[in-house]
């Protein structure tokens, strides 16, 4: 029976990986641990990755869940601040915050229509 112990990883294509590496390290401050051939590899914490892959596709405009099955959203400890963090670094929300099952969230989208979000656990 499996039994995991969390999320090792998540990945996303990009067309330009250089540029949505860019984006992910230096607009939203993620921390690059690896650069190889077609990938290069962030640390999110708490031991998971996100992985960044050649060979996607961008988008003008956010994509449609089917052309993005899977959405990346970061834990954040208090949700204005980081906000704000981003604002500071030119990365405006997509829409306004919401709230579920004591979570909330606000999503925003990558130069190349991918949506993320942050999610704030404590309500």
């Amino acid at each position: 029976m499996l039994n995991p112990h969390g999320l090792a990883h998540v990945g996303i294509r990009a067309e330009d990986l250089a540029r949505l590496s860019a984006f992910y390290e230096h607009a939203v401050g993620l921390r690059m641990i690896e650069r190889a051939e077609g990938c290069h590899i962030f640390d999110i914490g708490q031991s998971t990755l996100l992985e960044i892959w050649s060979g996607g596709c961008s988008s003008p405009v956010r994509k449609s869940p089917a052309q993005q099955s899977v959405r990346v959203c970061f834990s954040v400890e208090r949700l204005e601040t980081s906000i704000e963090d981003l604002r500071s670094r030119g990365v405006a929300p997509s829409g306004e915050i919401g709230s579920y099952l004591g979570t909330r969230w606000v999503h925003y989208t990558d130069p190349e229509g991918n949506a993320f979000g942050l999610v704030d656990k404590h309500g």
